[in-house]
C-alpha cells in the first residue's frame, strides 16, 4: 500500500501539471476526425506526450497504452512484457473541449498484473482531482471522501452515454422517465462523480480501457459495484490484446444496482446474468 501511495501522490501531480498544459490550448485548437470518426485534437497529443515523457523518465520499465497514436513507443517497455502499465486518456470529453465546453478531464491509472492500482482524474477547469490507490481510499484534493448517504429512489441520478454510436437499452429511455439522467460527455467524470457521491449510478457501453481505466480503482475503493453487460468485466485486464476491445457494464451504489438491474435484464432476455 505505502508504494501504490507514494505513486499515487506522484501521479497527481502529473495529472495536474498536464491540467495546466490542456488549460493552455483550450479554446486554441481544432478538432480532427480519426479513422472511427471520433475527434482528436493538437492538445490530445501534447497532453499524452507530457504524461508519457515523465512516466518514461521516472519509471523507465513501465508500459503505457494510450488513446491516441504514440510518437515514441519505443520508450517504454512492450506491454506484453510489463507487470505493469500506464493507461493514458490525455482529454475524455474530447467533443467538449473542442467545441470549448469547460467539461473534460484527464485520466490516468497503472495497472499491475492487469489490475488498476493507483487511479488519477483531474478535472482542469474546477482543478478538482479525483484519485484512488488500491486498499488506501478515495481522495478528492487533499481529503479523504466518506461514504454518503443513498436518496430515496425518486432522487437517485444516474449518468448515462448518449447511444449516438449505438442503441442504448430501452431501460436507459425508460430511466430518463423515471429517474434524473445526465451526460457530461466525459466516462471518466460520471465515474469519479460516482464514487465520491455525485451520482448513484452510470451506465458506460461502448468504452474503452483508457475511459474506465483512471476511475476504476475510485469506484472500488469507494464501495460501488459493477456488472458486464457484455463478456466479462474490464479488470483484469490482458492489456496486451484487451485494451482497445468495447467494454459496456453498469455501475452503481449496491443499494441501487439490483433494482437498476433488473430493468437491463429484462431488456437482454437473459443474455447478461
Amino acid at each position: 500500500m505505502g508504494d501504490y501511495e507514494s505513486v499515487r501522490r506522484e501521479a497527481c501531480r502529473w495529472v495536474r501539471q498536464a491540467g495546466k498544459v490542456a488549460c493552455r490550448h483550450f479554446g486554441r485548437t481544432t478538432a480532427s476526425a480519426k479513422a472511427d470518426a471520433s475527434p482528436v485534437t493538437e492538445a490530445d497529443h501534447v497532453v499524452q506526450e507530457a504524461l508519457q515523457e515523465i512516466i518514461a523518465r521516472t519509471f523507465p520499465g513501465d508500459a503505457v497504452i494510450t488513446e491516441e497514436t504514440q510518437q515514441h513507443p519505443d520508450r517504454h517497455a512492450r506491454p506484453a512484457a510489463a507487470d505493469r502499465c500506464w493507461i493514458i486518456d490525455p482529454i475524455d470529453g474530447t467533443r467538449n473541449y473542442a467545441r470549448t465546453i469547460p467539461v473534460f478531464s484527464i485520466s490516468l491509472a497503472l495497472l499491475e498484473k492487469g489490475r488498476p492500482v493507483v487511479g488519477v482524474v483531474g478535472d482542469p477547469i474546477t482543478e478538482n482531482l479525483w484519485s484512488a490507490s488500491a486498499g488506501a481510499g478515495l481522495w478528492l484534493n487533499h481529503v479523504r471522501c466518506k461514504p454518503q448517504p443513498a436518496l430515496p429512489a425518486t432522487g437517485w441520478l444516474i449518468a448515462s452515454p448518449s447511444g449516438q454510436r449505438g442503441h442504448l437499452p430501452p431501460a436507459a429511455h425508460r430511466w430518463i422517465d423515471a429517474y434524473n439522467v445526465r451526460n457530461l460527455g466525459s466516462t471518466a467524470l460520471h465515474l469519479v462523480y460516482l464514487a465520491s457521491g455525485g451520482f448513484d449510478a452510470v451506465l458506460v457501453t461502448e468504452c474503452h480501457a483508457w475511459d474506465i481505466a483512471g476511475a476504476w480503482v475510485m469506484i472500488e475503493e469507494a464501495g460501488m459495484v459493477a456488472r458486464p453487460l457484455d463478456g466479462p468485466l474490464p479488470f483484469p485486464m490482458n492489456v496486451a490484446t484487451e485494451a482497445g476491445r468495447e467494454i459496456s457494464f453498469l455501475a452503481a451504489r449496491p443499494e441501487v444496482m439490483d433494482h437498476l438491474w433488473q430493468d437491463l435484464t429484462e431488456d437482454y432476455s437473459g443474455r447478461i446474468a
